[in-house]
């Protein structure tokens, strides 16, 4: 008799999970703030990193110390869609009320390559994909947006 976690388990292993909670409709999701290791292999980092989610979810940016933020990355939107601030330290709770793309990073540590991205729904071939593509990014971040970049392309 095939179960639920057995099909869970089954599309999990095909890379299929995210698909499934797309079809649920809106959820409630967490990403989490960390910094992780230590001396030079200090990083810190949304975890997860990149998070697919449907029309109408509702993300909530938990700092795992005081010392982090979430806000939108400006250019890094869809047409249309609210820019977010959280404070230092302070959770963020975000809807996301269309799809796209959407990009984001942690003030204070942006330059060290802090920084997240969020699929919403079906992004109509990417309608914001270019735009978010071509900003510019200092120091780190660079390098973690063009490893976020690689990452989507290739699933």
């Amino acid at each position: 008799m095939m179960t639920r976690r057995i099909v869970l388990a089954g599309a999990a292993s095909c890379g299929l999970v995210s698909t499934l909670g797309l079809a649920a409709g809106p959820r409630n999701y967490t990403v989490d703030m960390v910094t992780t290791g230590s001396g030079a292999d200090r990083r810190m980092e949304f975890t997860p990193r990149i998070l697919r989610i449907g029309v109408g979810s509702t993300v909530t940016f938990r700092p795992g110390e005081p010392t982090h933020n979430c806000a939108a990355t400006p250019g890094m939107l869809p047409s249309g869609a609210k820019p977010w601030t959280g404070g230092i330290g302070k959770p963020v709770t975000v809807v996301f009320d269309r799809p796209g793309y959407f990009g984001y990073h942690c003030l204070p540590h942006r330059s060290m390559g802090m920084v997240g991205l969020i699929i919403v729904g079906d992004p109509d071939g990417g309608a914001n994909l270019l735009a978010a593509r071509a900003v510019k990014h200092p120091g780190k971040a660079s390098g973690a947006w063009q490893e976020i970049w690689d990452e989507i392309l290739k699933s």
